[in-house]
C-alpha cells in the first residue's frame, strides 16, 4: 500500500468516528426562577445503533425528528440535545426532566410509543441511562454522557 492509500485509510477511519451534535437547548417555556443551581433534575440518555435498509433508517430518523419537535409540549421537559455519528450507525439523545414522573409520562406517551413502534425495526442495539444531576451542571458533556451510559446504563 502506498503512502496516499495509507493516508486515505486513516482519514476514512477517522471520519467513521466523527460525530455531530445539536447544542443543548433549554425549554424556553420553563420558568428559570424555579430552578436554582442546586436543584436536582432527571437526565435521560439513550444510545442506539441502527441498521437495516435505507428505508428503515429513514423512518427511524423521521420518528426521531417528530418526537424532538414536540418535546417542549411535554409537561416537565427542561431541555435536551441529540448527537450522531456522521458516517456511522450510532446516535445519542440527552433529555432533562423536572422529575421522574415527567420523564415516565413522556416515555409512555402516544408520540413516543409511535416512534418506538415505527422506528424500532431499525434499532440493532440500545442503551439507556436515567439519573440525577444538579441544574447548574447542565449541559453535561457528551463524553460524560457516554461514560454514564457505559458504566451505569442498561442494554436492551
Amino acid at each position: 500500500m502506498n503512502q496516499t492509500n495509507t493516508m486515505i485509510m486513516i482519514l476514512l477511519i477517522w471520519l467513521i468516528h466523527c460525530k455531530i451534535a445539536t447544542p443543548f437547548q433549554r425549554n424556553e417555556s420553563v420558568n428559570k426562577d424555579l430552578y436554582e443551581n442546586e436543584t436536582e433534575v432527571v437526565i435521560a440518555i439513550t444510545e442506539v445503533e441502527i441498521s437495516g435498509s435505507y428505508s428503515l433508517r429513514s423512518i427511524f430518523w423521521n420518528r426521531v425528528s417528530s418526537v424532538r419537535s414536540k418535546l417542549n409540549q411535554n409537561e416537565g421537559y427542561l431541555g435536551g440535545a441529540i448527537r450522531r455519528e456522521i458516517f456511522g450507525n450510532r446516535a445519542w439523545t440527552m433529555t432533562v426532566w423536572k422529575n421522574e414522573s415527567a420523564l415516565d409520562q413522556f416515555v409512555y406517551s402516544k408520540e413516543h410509543e409511535i416512534a418506538m413502534k415505527e422506528g424500532g425495526p431499525a434499532v440493532k442495539k440500545s442503551k439507556f441511562y436515567r439519573g440525577f444531576v444538579k441544574w447548574k451542571e447542565l449541559p453535561i458533556s457528551w463524553e460524560r454522557a457516554e461514560k454514564l451510559i457505559d458504566e451505569e446504563g442498561r442494554t436492551e
